[in-house]
């Protein structure tokens, strides 16, 4: 590993010779509020040159925007309501460092565990304690109880050397079973569990070049991502961003593990991922997105250290190795106060078959909208989203060992795209509305389908299944509607309390949708009926 990860440091600063590159690198996580303000702005039509999916975005980036925002307020080109006024000074003080490199003057920082600075040098540290209580009343009663311990520490070294860690250990209590099938859950630790995302930047004149375990989303989405969705547990990765003009650029070489024992077919304990992204926003308001991802796993590629390759053509000079998919998008505003954006993930296209109907065309599709003051309500926003996958998506046939092994889009159990899996629609609608700077209220609705026939990750069709069906077979429906309230104490000190109506029909057991080789698999049920009751409350305290 250590050669490889040599090769791959010695090509990118090869080939990161470019005219411009992002500088301040250190991601913002993707579950900061900043990520909801900004896309209120966008929808406004203020950040419509800001807009991009090649999230999280740095620090950087954001302190960008930040300046925008403030520099338009000040000069009467766009008029904040009180709250966004003080969600702004908000965000300034936690990104005092680099507000004040932009020239701003008398912003004063948040304090933090231990913040250092000498000589160009810089430390910050931060700890933080989560604890979270869920209450399920219904056709099953459990409670639920997770602590987590959370630390925190980035800064760089010189202008050369960034680094961000996020370590966090956590103890569950639960009168909950566990799942059938997670191989990432070590179950001889738990209901103890650790996990750390953290990276290094290296910082040239040219590019920036991360290496280590960060969080990944391409493409638009709220609720999914058909595309690459930030993942948990995170995955290694080696990325190469860079923009010139007005184009976007992302290069990425991902290490993934695919924990299939050898009762299910293969020893196979990782494969790899080679990826990129393209965005390009010829003018205010509209952004055009493609990307491709080729995982692979017989053994590691340097070919395909270069990140301009097209996989496509790659894949026909390796002969079938892989899995190559591709994924388009648009994100568009330029109606008032409205984003629209919109996605088609191929994961396999044949242009001379019925696009709907032959199972070797495996497609998914995502559509939302965004509504930003909707009927001059100050501080609302309205959120529709349809997500659809195919029967057989992100699945892919065995072929570099025998038995064979699956190249799913998967990182463990997890789809690497939208979260629902194949064969299964999502419809979502959520409303918000920002009181305070602190107080957020958020009602939402849920409806979630999954079909019985190719809706596995674990399972690929055969010759028998060359007519598909969207929603073949027993389909499981589940409906949420859902009401939670957020109060941001300080910092990223937070309280939270929310409740869920859930209820289900055709609720199948986990065995039903074990893979086919397992031989705990039983068949799918229908006319089983579920609803439950969820109560949660959570306390996070950061500083």
């Amino acid at each position: 590993m250590t050669i490889r990860l040599f090769l791959v440091i010695v090509f990118f600063v090869a080939f990161a010779i470019v005219s411009y590159a992002h500088a301040s690198p250190v991601s913002v996580p993707l579950d900061h509020w900043f990520y909801h303000f900004i896309e209120r702005f966008q929808a406004k039509g203020v950040l419509g040159d800001s807009l991009s999916n090649i999230r999280p975005y740095s620090r950087d980036e954001i302190a960008d925007i930040i300046i925008r925002i403030w520099d338009l307020s000040k000069n009467g080109d766009i008029k904040l309501s009180g709250v966004e006024k003080d969600q702004l000074d908000t965000m300034k003080r936690e990104l005092a460092p680099e507000i004040t490199a932009r020239g701003a003057a008398g912003v004063n920082e948040y304090g933090h565990l231990l913040d250092w600075e000498d000589d160009e040098k810089k430390l910050v540290v931060e700890a933080g304690y989560a604890q979270q209580t869920t209450l399920k009343r219904g056709t099953e009663d459990h409670n639920i109880y997770l602590s987590t311990l959370q630390i925190i520490w980035r800064g760089n070294l010189g202008d050369d050397l960034f680094f961000y860690s996020d370590n966090r250990a956590s103890y569950e209590n639960s009168s909950e079973p566990l799942p059938l099938w997670r191989p990432y859950l070590d179950e001889t630790r738990y209901p103890w569990n650790a996990v750390s995302d953290s990276y290094l930047i290296l910082h040239f004149p040219w590019a920036d070049i991360q290496l280590g375990k960060d969080e990944v989303l391409w493409g638009p989405g709220y609720h999914g991502v058909i595309g690459l969705s930030g993942l948990d547990p995170t995955f290694y990765t080696v990325k190469l961003p860079f923009e010139v003009w007005k184009i976007r650029f992302v290069g990425m070489l991902g290490f993934l593990r695919d924990d299939l024992t050898k009762s299910y077919g293969s020893g196979l304990d990782k494969k790899y991922l080679a990826a990129h992204r393209i965005e390009i926003t010829p003018f205010p308001g509209l952004c055009i997105g493609w990307q491709e991802v080729y995982l692979y796993a017989e053994s590691f590629r340097v070919e395909l250290l270069n990140p301009i390759t097209l996989y496509q053509m790659a894949e026909d000079y390796f002969g079938d190795i892989g899995n190559n998919t591709m994924e388009g998008d648009i994100e568009l505003c330029i109606l008032p106060h409205t984003k629209l954006y919109a996605s088609i993930f191929l994961d396999d296209f044949h242009p001379y078959e019925n696009f709907l109907t032959y199972t070797p065309n495996r497609w998914s599709a995502l559509g939302g909208i965004l509504v930003a003051d909707p009927f001059g309500i100050k501080n609302l926003d309205l959120r529709a989203e349809y997500a659809r996958v195919e029967p057989w998506t992100y699945p892919h046939k065995g072929i570099t060992q025998e038995p064979p092994v699956p190249l799913s889009y998967k990182h463990f159990d997890t789809s690497l795209g939208h979260w629902i899996g194949p064969n299964a629609d999502d419809l979502f609608f959520e409303l918000n509305h920002q009181f305070s700077a602190g107080l957020l209220a958020r009602l939402s609705y849920n409806r979630i389908r999954k079909g019985e026939v190719g809706g596995s990750l674990y399972d690929y069709f055969t010759l028998a299944d060359l007519e598909k069906g969207f929603l073949a077979g027993i389909v499981e429906k589940e409906r949420t509607i859902s009401l939670g309230l957020v109060y941001r104490m300080f910092q990223n000190s937070s309280i939270e309390f929310s409740y869920s109506y859930v209820q289900v029909n055709n609720k199948q057991k986990e065995e039903a949708k074990l893979p086919g080789s397992d031989p705990r698999k039983q068949p799918w049920e229908s006319v089983q009926n579920w609803e439950q009751d969820v109560f949660q409350a959570a306390i996070t305290l950061r500083y």
